[in-house]
C-alpha cells in the first residue's frame, strides 16, 4: 500500500460497514448523544483441538489507545463515504451525517476502563468497559475488538508455551507465519503474554528490546551450492560472530555431522578466546536430539553451551519434549536438569 492508503486503512476507517449505517441511524433519529455502555467480554476459554487453555491473558490495549488517539475523520475519508450509494443509485451516507462526522466525532468523548496488559482475564467478565456518546462508542466497536480479540489470543498462547518450559528461555519466531502486519501485534503480545525474546526487529526496538535469531538452513546450503560445506559455513558464521555464536545443527544430519562440526568450531572459538552460546535443533525427534547433541557437547567439553528448540511447538509439544528428556536422558549419562 502507499502512504495514504495505509492511512486511509487504518485511520478512522478502520472499522465495519454496519458501524457507520448504524451510527447514521442515531444521528438522523436524534439518538446520537445519549450516554451509552458497551462491555467487551469474551465466551470462552481458547480451544486448541487436543487441549483448551483455561485462562486468558489481556493484551492489546495500549495500541488500541495509540488508535483512538490518532484516528479521527479526514477529508478524504468523508469524501469516499459521500461516494457510497445505496442499491437505487443514492448516497447512502447522506449530508448531515458526513457534517456530524467532521465536526462531532472525537474519540476523546469516550472512555474506556480496562483490565490492563498483562493481567489474567476469565470469560463473562467485562476486560473493558466503554462509556461515552451512542454513536461515537458504536463506532470505536470494530476497532476494540479487533486490537483486544488477537493480541488477547497470542499473549495467552505464549502464557501457556512459557509456562510450559518451566523457566527456560522463549523466544517468539512468528513474524514469517504472521497474517500480514499483524504480525507486528502478534510479537508484542507474546512479549506480553511471557516470551522472553522475538526474532521481529522493528517491534523489538520500539518496545524497548532487543531482536533475537541464529541462522537458517539456508546459510549452510549457500555454502555447500558454492563448494564449500556445513563446516565452512559454521566457520564463517562464527567468524562474523564470535561472541553470539548459535549453530543451526539439523541441515545434514544432526549427529552425525552438524553437532561434531559445531564442536570443532566451539574448539576454535575457545582457542580464540571466545565461548559459544549454542546449538539450535529444528526437526527431527527434538527429545531425542537434543540428549545426543547434549551428551557429544559434554564429552567435548562443553557443558555449558544451550540447545535451542525450535519447529511448531506448542504448549503440548514441550510438555511432551521435557518429558521425554527426563524420561531418557540419564540412560545417556545426561542430567535433564541440565537441558
Amino acid at each position: 500500500m502507499t502512504p495514504d492508503e495505509q492511512q486511509l486503512a487504518e485511520g478512522f476507517l478502520f472499522t465495519d460497514q454496519y458501524q457507520l449505517t448504524m451510527a447514521q441511524l442515531y444521528v438522523e433519529q436524534g439518538m446520537h448523544d445519549l450516554p451509552a455502555q458497551f462491555d467487551y467480554t469474551f465466551r470462552s476459554y481458547p480451544d486448541y483441538g487436543k487441549h483448551q487453555a483455561g485462562y486468558c491473558v489481556a493484551a492489546g490495549l495500549g495500541w488500541l489507545l495509540d488508535w483512538l488517539d490518532r484516528s479521527r475523520p479526514t477529508d478524504a475519508d468523508l469524501e469516499l463515504l459521500a461516494s457510497h450509494e445505496s442499491a437505487t443509485g443514492e448516497r447512502l451516507f447522506r449530508q448531515p451525517f458526513l457534517d456530524w462526522l467532521r465536526t462531532e466525532v472525537d474519540f476523546t468523548r469516550v472512555s474506556i476502563r480496562a483490565i490492563p496488559e498483562g493481567r489474567v482475564v476469565h470469560p463473562n467478565e467485562p476486560i473493558a468497559i466503554v462509556e461515552g456518546p451512542l454513536a461515537i462508542a458504536q463506532i470505536l466497536e470494530t476497532s476494540l475488538l479487533n486490537h483486544l480479540n488477537y493480541q488477547t489470543l497470542i499473549a495467552t498462547k505464549a502464557s501457556r508455551v512459557s509456562e510450559a518450559g518451566r523457566g527456560r528461555p522463549v523466544l517468539d519466531f512468528g513474524l514469517r507465519r504472521a497474517p500480514g502486519v499483524a504480525g507486528n501485534a502478534a510479537s508484542r503480545a507474546a512479549l506480553i503474554g511471557g516470551a522472553d525474546f522475538t526474532s521481529n526487529v522493528g517491534v523489538s526496538h520500539v518496545l524497548g528490546h532487543l531482536p533475537k535469531g541464529t541462522h537458517g538452513h539456508s546459510m549452510v546450503q549457500v555454502f555447500m551450492a558454492l563448494g564449500g560445506g556445513e563446516l565452512e559455513a559454521f566457520r564463517k558464521f562464527a567468524n562474523a560472530y564470535p561472541d553470539d555464536c548459535v549453530l543451526l545443527v539439523d541441515t545434514i544430519d544432526t549427529v552425525d555431522s552438524g553437532v561434531p562440526n559445531a564442536i570443532t568450531v566451539f574448539e576454535e572459538l575457545r582457542a580464540a578466546g571466545h565461548e559459544p552460546v549454542g546449538i539450535r535443533l529444528d526437526s527431527g525427534d527434538l527429545a531425542y536430539l537434543a540428549i545426543q547433541a547434549a551428551r557429544l557437547l559434554n564429552d567435548a567439553g562443553f557443558p555449558e553451551p544451550g540447545i535451542v528448540l525450535s519447529s511448531n511447538l506448542d504448549e503440548l509439544a514441550i510438555w511432551q519434549i521435557l518429558r521425554q528428556i527426563e524420561d531418557e536422558a540419564p540412560s545417556y549419562g545426561v542430567d535433564p536438569a541440565a537441558l
